[in-house]
């Protein structure tokens, strides 16, 4: 009876509750659903309380996976931030933001500490101003440009862009930049946002710059071997001419009883300079080697000195402070004399046409370790005891642009020429393990001083001091063959040979030569041949008669340096080179050297 009245009043409560809530409509869908238990009481409470419980179970369920997406993505955001922490921490670029409306930096990476030795706050508290200070000052108009030209633009959006700069580090050396930019734009094509990329591209640029130095090595390098080639045969057939000038000068001398102490003399001396000036070219390209001597400098600077005074300007005076009593160099002195030519000839151009004064002044100096510092070559010079050439001018003078240029073969000044003259200085000072100093400034003229190392004092003979063997003339014998494909050094070179008492036929070329060779084989006791002649040379027409008489006596004669001819004859005996052009006493002493047997 009790449990009755306790489910009648708990229904009443429960039809009430239903009838006010929202469970009213799911009971009432549910009951309608379910007419058969309707008025079954217990079943309908246990169908609502299951329906209750299950959504309860969905509604959790839901939450559980909700808060379990929400905080994974705050676990993946947290990755995310330290992943990008760490790439922007270790990164060798840093990334910035700037504000253009602000003037301001509102974000830097940690990497900028790393490239400009500036932390961000310190980089941050910088005025836009401040910040181009630390461009190069060769940059600053490049970025201003730039500045201005992003600032103009009222069409585009955005911009990208990249552009290269120098940055002032913060231990006081430039940094090269790359910087890949980003520009927005507002509505009205106003600048107001700038970020990007900085890249440190320092150790790039210093390899481009080194690629560029020895592309331009390269570049002289091919000018100097083009140059060689040129030199070279200028200077075989300026020798070849010389050869006959000379030698006629030679027979004339001899026809005299010796010197006259007139025109003869002077047109030997005149052609044996102007042989010099055709070595030196070889030198100078490397196709020669020196010829050294003990050389008073003095003397030699003085010689030149006087030869010029005539072919300088009559405004130009020169003075001289020479040390007679100066030590001995040790060089080739055709070289020397180039040296001087080209210091005067380059000091009376600088004055030009008004009036001027060049000094010249030789003395012993003693110099340190590091005492010279700007000198070419770079480098400077050991300690010890040098010999110093000056040459000043009172010429214009030249900046410093020009001063670094100056000993480039192909920079001149000239409205004319190629700037070989200083270039062969230089060249002849370093074969002479020399040193150069340049001074000079705009208005106030330029001063050369040239250091030269002095002579060791070893003992060794000087060669005007060797004498030869004997008093008694040496006479020559039998029949002499003389190849050339020039007539006029033939017939000079018969002409003095005839003098030393051979019998001379001539050969115009290689064939010939071994053809008249063969025909007078028992006759021919001295084979002069040139190097280069049509059909075949003098070295294949000697290998040929070396194959009939491998003791046949052999000299060469060439305009080309004894190198190149030697080089595949040195070690046989009764071989030997002459140079042209020659003297009748060298001559002479070539014929005997192959035709007596070698020590």
């Amino acid at each position: 009876m009790f449990s009755l009245c306790w489910i009648e009043s708990r229904e009443a409560n429960l039809t009430g509750l239903l009838n006010n809530s929202f469970f009213g409509g799911v009971e009432r869908t549910i009951l309608s659903s379910f007419p058969l238990m309707y008025n079954d009481v217990a079943l309908h409470y246990i169908a609502l309380w299951t329906f209750v419980f299950g959504a309860a179970l969905v509604w959790a369920v839901m939450h559980l996976r909700r808060n379990a997406r929400i905080r994974q993505t705050a676990r993946d955001c947290e990755m995310f931030r330290m992943r990008v922490r760490n790439i922007l921490q270790y990164s060798r670029e840093f990334l910035f933001g700037f504000d253009l409306r602000g003037g301001r930096f509102d974000y830097l990476s940690p990497a900028c500490l790393s490239l400009t030795g500036y932390t961000a706050e310190e980089l941050k508290a910088l005025e836009p101003q401040e910040l181009l200070q630390h461009l190069h000052p060769e940059d600053r108009e490049k970025i201003d440009r730039l500045i201005a030209q992003l600032r103009q633009r009222n069409k585009e959006r955005e911009w990208l862009g990249l552009v290269e700069y120098r940055f002032l580090h913060r231990d006081g050396q430039y940094r090269f930049f790359s910087d890949h930019l980003h520009v927005v734009y507002d509505e009205s094509g106003r600048a107001v946002y700038l970020s990007g990329s900085v890249r440190d591209v320092t150790q790039i640029a210093r390899m481009e710059d080194s690629m560029r130095i020895l592309e331009k090595k390269f570049q002289d390098g091919q000018k100097m071997a083009g140059l060689g080639l040129l030199a070279s045969g200028i200077a075989h057939d300026f020798n070849n001419l010389m050869t006959v000038v000379l030698g006629n000068a030679e027979l004339a001398l001899l026809e005299c009883g010796g010197s006259d102490g007139g025109v003869l003399d002077e047109i030997k001396k005149t052609s044996l300079r102007a042989a010099e000036l055709a070595n030196q070219m070889l030198v100078y390209t490397g196709k020669a080697s020196l010829v050294v001597s003990s050389i008073n400098l003095s003397s030699v600077v003085k010689e030149m000195g006087s030869l010029l005074d005539v072919s300088i300007s009559k405004k130009v005076s020169i003075q001289y402070c020479l040390d007679e009593n100066v030590p001995l160099i040790r060089g080739d002195i055709s070289q020397i004399r180039q040296v001087a030519m080209n210091l005067i000839t380059n000091a009376s151009e600088a004055i030009g046409d008004r009036s001027g004064v060049i000094a010249i002044s030789i003395h012993e100096v003693e110099l340190k370790a590091g005492e010279l510092e700007r000198t070419f070559p770079q480098g400077g010079l050991p300690s010890g005891r040098y010999i110093r050439l000056e040459v000043s001018d009172t010429g214009d003078g030249m900046n410093e642009e020009t001063l670094q240029r100056i000993f480039d073969p192909m920079f001149t000044t000239k409205i004319t020429g190629r700037g070989l003259g200083l270039a062969s200085v230089l060249n002849v000072v370093q074969r002479h393990n020399g040193a150069i100093e340049v001074r000079s400034q705009i208005g106030h003229g330029t001063v050369f001083r040239i250091y030269f190392p002095v002579e060791a004092q070893d003992g060794d003979l000087r060669a005007e001091e060797l004498q030869a063997e004997g008093g008694e003339v040496w006479r020559g014998y039998g029949t002499a063959l003389v190849a050339d494909d020039e007539e006029a050094i033939r017939n000079i070179t018969a002409a003095l040979l005839e003098r030393f008492g051979f019998r001379v036929i001539t050969a115009s070329d290689g064939f010939e030569t071994v053809d008249l060779y063969t025909e007078n084989a028992g006759d021919i006791t001295l084979l002069l041949m040139d190097l280069n002649m049509p059909r075949l040379n003098g070295i294949e027409a000697a290998l040929r008669i070396r194959h009939i008489n491998p003791k046949m006596p052999v000299l060469f004669m060439s305009g080309y340096p004894r190198e190149q001819v030697m080089e595949r004859f040195g070690q046989h005996a009764h071989t030997d080179f002459i140079q042209k052009p020659f003297q009748s006493g060298e001559l002479m002493a070539g014929v005997r050297s192959v035709m007596e047997t070698r020590r």
